[in-house]
């Protein structure tokens, strides 16, 4: 089937501009013609089997660790993919035996989207902390001072956060695709242009999700200086937080069935508002969700409108 692709806004209405006062002969009435793009999502993209040890084992990180052995530094740590074939991300568990609450763990991987990201957490007392991020590969993980007082090991917990990048690489639902599909439709995508103003986000629940709290944020890739990608996923840049629960049979949309800050909303107005200025770029929508217990039902849609680039054109 052709199409017409338009890298710009599409207007409508006979005048594009302001020359004078009066109405329907030289005062703009010019209106832009609205994008929306669809996520559908299955409660089995957010199972995580708990595994407290599947990135690193005690056996080999015992007293004083400074260097983390892992067990496979390529693999993905939730081990889950996305219906599409995307790899997802996940909080990860660090559980010292002794007191280790004086030492810091500084963390290197990637992100859900494959950009690096690094963080430090102070680590516990003869229990485990969780990373604030979500990672999709961690490749190196060192402890300061004369490290660890016990052993130490890392893992995921079903109960953490988990990312799911908006994009696919075939259509796995609702056309059956697989990676070995010849023609692959790429419908299942949520990449917004830079400069572009969100008008709507909403999640979609046509089977309720079997948990007690489905606690969704909605987030982005955003430009750090000089346009680094390091560090770069703010995982509720448009909205939501940790306690936004979209569970249950609805159209949940911001502001009030989906959570959405004032910071937020300002991020939607101009989706490349916090991108560092000269580096404003695409953003690749991320949902992240916490569970409150393991699913075994759930089906969902995310859909966002936008005004395409609306915010860089005269």
């Amino acid at each position: 089937m052709a199409k017409t692709n338009f890298s710009g806004p599409i207007t409508t209405g006979p005048i594009q501009v302001n020359t004078g006062e009066t109405v329907g002969v030289n005062v703009r009435d010019a209106a832009f013609v609205l994008n929306k793009m669809a996520f559908p999502i299955s409660y089995a993209n957010f199972v995580v089997a708990d595994d407290d040890d599947k990135i690193a084992v005690t056996g080999s990180n015992g007293a004083s660790t400074t260097s983390v052995t892992l067990v496979d530094s390529t693999q993905n740590v939730p081990g889950i993919t996305s219906d599409g074939g995307f790899e997802m991300a996940s909080v990860v568990t660090l559980t010292s035996s002794g007191n280790d609450s004086a030492r810091t763990a500084s963390i290197s991987g990637t992100d859900v989207l494959g950009n690096a990201q690094t963080e430090d957490i102070t680590m516990g007392n003869a229990g485990a902390v969780t990373t604030v991020k979500t990672w999709k590969t961690i490749t190196s993980v060192t402890v300061d001072g004369s490290g660890t007082a016990g052993t130490l090991k890392m893992g995921v917990d079903e109960s953490g956060l988990i990312s799911m990048a908006c994009r696919s690489m075939f259509n796995e639902y609702p056309l059956a695709q697989a990676s070995t599909t010849t023609d692959k439709n790429l419908a299942n995508n949520i990449v917004i242009p830079a400069w572009s103003r969100i008008t709507d986000i909403r999640f979609i629940v046509n089977t309720a999700f079997d948990t007690a709290g489905f606690d969704m944020q909605i987030g982005a890739n955003v430009a750090q200086a000089s346009g680094s990608l390091t560090n770069s996923l703010d995982l509720d840049y448009f909205a939501g937080d940790a306690d936004n629960d979209v569970s249950g049979i609805a159209s949940h949309h911001i502001p009030t069935g989906m959570d959405q800050t004032s910071a937020q909303m300002k991020n939607c107005l101009n989706v490349s508002d916090d991108d560092a200025s000269g580096y404003e770029m695409d953003k690749a929508v991320v949902i992240t969700c916490a569970t409150d217990d393991t699913l075994s039902a759930g089906d969902g849609v995310l859909s966002i409108e936008w005004l395409q680039r609306v915010n860089n054109t005269n």
